[in-house]
């Protein structure tokens, strides 16, 4: 946990680097804006297309449309922070006081990039999706369970037909289990080669069975952990897949660990929990196949 002295060097830091980008997102989209009123004054000065009504039409309400969407833009700048300081360095230097404090070590990286394959294995989410991390968290439980923990975008199509699938958390944990099995608060499977029996949904969720298989207690207790940390997450949704050498867990947050506004100790300490929360549920979900 910080303590005050801790906090005020990491949040002066983090506090300046909100400026700086701040400042380069605001000038950035200035620059733009400005850019295109030279354009659209320099058009209608240099060129003939306001002597024709197609061309007024062309002018004035794509050129209008462009331009209202700019303003919007610098406006927002203005209003709104990045949260890729959040990511970068904040973050990261939360991690590292909890291995320093724990003992352990948990890899972190920011905007990692990579042929990410662990929403086909799952199979949760479409296999076409486009996998995009913020956060990602690689190391060994308390309980010894190796694992990796995704802040990630999960997205198909793009334009008018972009679909995203998920945006939020998605887990990964190493185990086998003698079950192929999935519960869901919306959705059907996704996974290569395996045909599923829908099982008579139980409360909210979507429940899926191997084909063939009937529901035994294993299955039961999947869904009582599944219950209990959609509650404990303050989640809007949840998604589990467990395979034979993995449990996959995704779920979408109230309240996402993104940016931070006005940093301060509570924040700090209030995120520094939250991680070692999601490493606490991370063996909740292992444990679920030992009873």
């Amino acid at each position: 946990m910080y303590i005050h002295e801790e906090c005020e060097a990491t949040c002066k830091e983090y506090k300046k680097m909100v400026k700086e980008r701040s400042a380069k997102n605001q000038k950035i989209w200035t620059l733009i804006l400005v850019g295109f009123v030279m354009v659209l004054v320099s058009v209608a000065l240099f060129t003939k297309i306001l002597e024709n009504e197609t061309g007024l039409i062309l002018y004035f309400v794509y050129g209008g449309m462009i331009l209202v969407g700019l303003i919007v833009a610098v406006f927002i700048s203005f209003l709104t922070i990045s949260e890729k300081p959040a990511f970068r360095y904040l973050y990261k230097e939360i991690y590292d006081k909890i291995n320093l404090e724990k003992g352990v070590f948990y890899e972190y990286t920011s905007y990692e990039k990579g042929d990410w394959d662990f929403n086909k294995i799952g199979g949760i989410f479409s296999k076409f999706c486009r996998v995009s991390l913020r956060r990602h968290l690689k190391g060994t439980s308390p309980n010894y369970n190796s694992f990796d923990i995704f802040d990630t975008i999960l997205i198909t199509g793009s334009g008018k037909n972009k679909h995203v699938h998920l945006n939020g958390m998605y887990f990964v944990v190493k185990k086998s289990n003698p079950t192929l099995f999935q519960v869901r608060t919306n959705g059907k499977p996704h996974l290569k080669g395996i045909k599923y029996d829908r099982v008579e949904d139980i409360e909210e969720y979507k429940v899926y069975l191997e084909e063939g298989k009937t529901m035994s207690n294993i299955e039961h207790k999947f869904m009582e952990t599944v219950t209990r940390l959609k509650r404990n997450l303050k989640a809007k949704k949840v998604y589990l897949s467990v395979t034979h050498n993995e449990i996959h867990f995704a779920y979408v947050p109230k309240v996402p660990i993104r940016k931070q506004y006005n940093i301060s100790i509570l924040q700090m300490n209030e995120v520094y929990n939250d991680f070692l929360d999601e490493i606490r549920f991370i063996d909740e979900l292992v444990d679920t196949t030992e009873f």
